[in-house]
C-alpha cells in the first residue's frame, strides 16, 4: 500500500466521529486496495474531553468515487462527507477560551 500522507492533493472521502472510528474506515479502505489517513480537526486544537469534532478520512483524488461508495456501505450513511455541526464547533471553541481565560485569572492572581 502506498504511503500518501505526504501527498498535498488528498481529498476528503468521509467524516469519523473518533479516532476509533477513523481506524476502522480506513482498516476497510485499505482491504479493497485504497490508501487513506486520518485528518484531525478542531479537536486536536482544543482537546478538552477527548474526542469531540471527529477525524476526516482522506484519501488520493483517484479514490474518492470508489472510497466513498465503500465507507457509505460501511456505515449506512448517505452522507459520508458529513461534518461536524457548527454548534459542537462554537462549543469546543468556546469551552477552550473559557479555560484559557480562567488559567490567564489564575496567573494574574498568582494562585498557579
Amino acid at each position: 500500500m502506498a504511503d500518501i500522507s505526504k501527498r498535498k492533493d488528498l481529498i476528503r472521502a468521509s467524516y469519523a466521529p473518533d479516532a476509533r472510528s477513523a481506524d476502522q474506515m480506513i482498516a476497510v479502505l485499505e482491504q479493497y486496495g485504497i490508501s487513506a489517513v486520518k485528518r484531525g480537526g478542531v479537536k486536536d486544537i482544543y482537546r478538552i474531553g477527548g474526542d469531540v469534532v471527529g477525524e476526516e478520512i482522506m484519501v488520493a483524488p483517484e479514490d474518492l468515487s470508489s472510497a466513498r461508495e465503500i465507507l457509505q456501505q460501511m456505515t449506512g450513511n448517505d452522507a459520508p462527507t458529513a461534518e461536524p455541526s457548527r454548534s459542537a464547533v462554537k462549543t469546543v471553541i468556546s469551552l477552550g477560551a473559557a479555560v484559557l481565560l480562567f488559567i490567564i485569572l489564575l496567573l494574574i492572581r498568582g494562585l498557579f
